[in-house]
């Protein structure tokens, strides 16, 4: 009998642990990770202002904001770091052609260009004495574009494929 119980145990002790190990396995996975709850913040935020999303960042984990381009139903068209808590934004009116936004914050200068009729373009920032020159997005009726410093004079000239300004 003594016997029995000993090889029982054995075939049993490791089912136990591979049970007990994919418990844990499993709760973990169910909870949500920062980055997940800061998604459900934003989507959350977004419904409740009626914000129409064109593009947002996807945090990695790590990282404790999110950065999303979006226009308003008072016709605004806007981008933000959104955190949860103080978010960083800048809202402007729409023009006919090309319509710009530039937020500053946390060491960056991003910029959000809105061009819904041109395809093909360069973009030239002039940005407190330093020169970029960029292409619009060809895909999408949006470029967004990270200047690597944060600047507090940003102009933004937009030039289509022969090289004209765009007003």
């Amino acid at each position: 009998m003594r016997q029995f119980v000993r090889s029982f145990l054995r075939i049993v002790r490791p089912c136990v642990v591979l049970i007990l190990l994919t418990v844990v396995i499993s709760t973990l996975t169910a909870c949500s990770s920062p980055s997940e709850k800061l998604l459900e913040q934003f989507t959350e935020y977004r419904v409740e202002h009626d914000l129409d999303l064109y593009r947002q960042t996807v945090p990695q984990d790590g990282e404790s904001s999110l950065v999303a381009v979006y226009e308003t139903v008072d016709d605004l068209f806007g981008i933000m770091e959104f955190d949860g808590k103080e978010n960083n934004y800048q809202e402007v009116e729409k023009k006919q052609k090309v319509t710009t936004a530039v937020l500053t914050g946390d060491g960056k200068t991003t910029l959000a260009i809105l061009h819904p009729d041109q395809k093909m373009g360069n973009v030239r920032v002039n940005a407190d004495g330093q020169s970029e020159e960029f292409a619009l997005d060809s895909q999408e009726p949006i470029t967004v574009h990270t200047l690597k410093d944060s600047y507090d004079d940003v102009k933004i000239e937009v030039f289509d494929e022969q090289g004209n300004l765009i007003e």
